[in-house]
């Protein structure tokens, strides 16, 4: 639900938050810093009742009943002892939800673009097996296996992009899969945005803003889920960024072939220059 103040919580409720931090950020306790962090900050994350709409390829933005209503502040985090305070007030899911059908809001289109941008997502990453599998000059299992050891998106494109500099001599393939890397890095930021956030809605049932779930210093002032409201302009780019996911679907596709061809050439050219029966390690 919409909030009128930039915090619910007192001084004190934020101390306890910063003095738990020390203690629950182990590996082990990571799901327990979260729980704390999802009762200590006040967003009325609830969803508004489906109304039977089916998001599509050609949902618009005037589809997606956007508020008005500007991106809050962030949560600042105050020093301070105390006590625990009482929790949030339970959200009244029965008027959200009423209201959200007498104003025709509804969270399906958005919902159908994040849909959408994970589906799109899923499929581009997976590619970079293929990518890996040229340029490691090895099997599918291999690559799949090499993709999945490397947990992270960064990570895999870090090894994309080392890998073509040490493999590629063709100039122009070795810009064309920079590009591609480039073109994942620049998706991948929005994809953060919108998959690891909370969201708050209004009491209306219209999604408002965007909170993100991490620490902000800021000037060596910490604040807690830096908030971005939900308007045209982000739709706007929303939609963007989902079409450029399908032509980035395309363009490593078309780079596969001149990616095998390039690293082959590479590949006979240096067995060729090699003296025989040579190691650099050899005694």
């Amino acid at each position: 639900m919409a909030r009128k103040n930039v915090s619910a919580h007192t001084d004190e409720q934020f101390a306890l938050f910063i003095d738990q931090i020390g203690t629950m950020l182990d590996n082990e306790k990571e799901a327990q810093f979260e729980s704390v962090v999802r009762r200590l900050v006040r967003v009325a994350a609830c969803e508004a009742k489906d109304d039977g709409c089916d998001a599509t390829d050609h949902d618009t933005v005037d589809d997606l009943h956007l508020s008005p209503e500007p991106p809050k502040r962030p949560y600042p985090l105050a020093s301070g002892g105390g006590a625990a305070g009482t929790l949030p007030a339970r959200p009244d899911f029965e008027a959200i939800e009423k209201a959200a059908r007498q104003s025709g809001a509804s969270s399906a289109s958005l919902m159908g673009l994040i849909g959408q941008l994970v589906f799109s997502w899923s499929n581009n990453e997976s590619m970079l097996i293929y990518i890996l599998k040229v340029l490691l000059q090895t099997d599918e299992p291999a690559a799949a296996t090499v993709f999945s050891t490397l947990n992270t998106t960064r990570a895999r494109l870090d090894l994309v992009s080392r890998l073509g500099r040490i493999k590629l001599a063709d100039r122009e393939t070795r810009m064309a899969l920079d590009h591609v890397v480039r073109c994942f890095n620049e998706i991948n930021a929005v994809r953060n945005e919108f998959l690891h956030a909370m969201y708050a809605v209004d009491a209306k049932g219209r999604i408002t803003h965007t909170q993100t779930m991490r620490l902000i210093n800021k000037s060596g002032r910490l604040t807690f889920g830096q908030q971005h409201a939900i308007d045209r302009e982000r739709i706007e780019g929303l939609v963007r960024t989902c079409n450029e996911l399908r032509a980035l679907n395309r363009k490593v596709w078309d780079l596969l072939p001149q990616l095998a061809k390039a690293v082959e050439s590479a590949a006979s050219v240096s067995s060729a220059a090699a003296p025989a029966g040579t190691h650099p390690n050899g005694n």
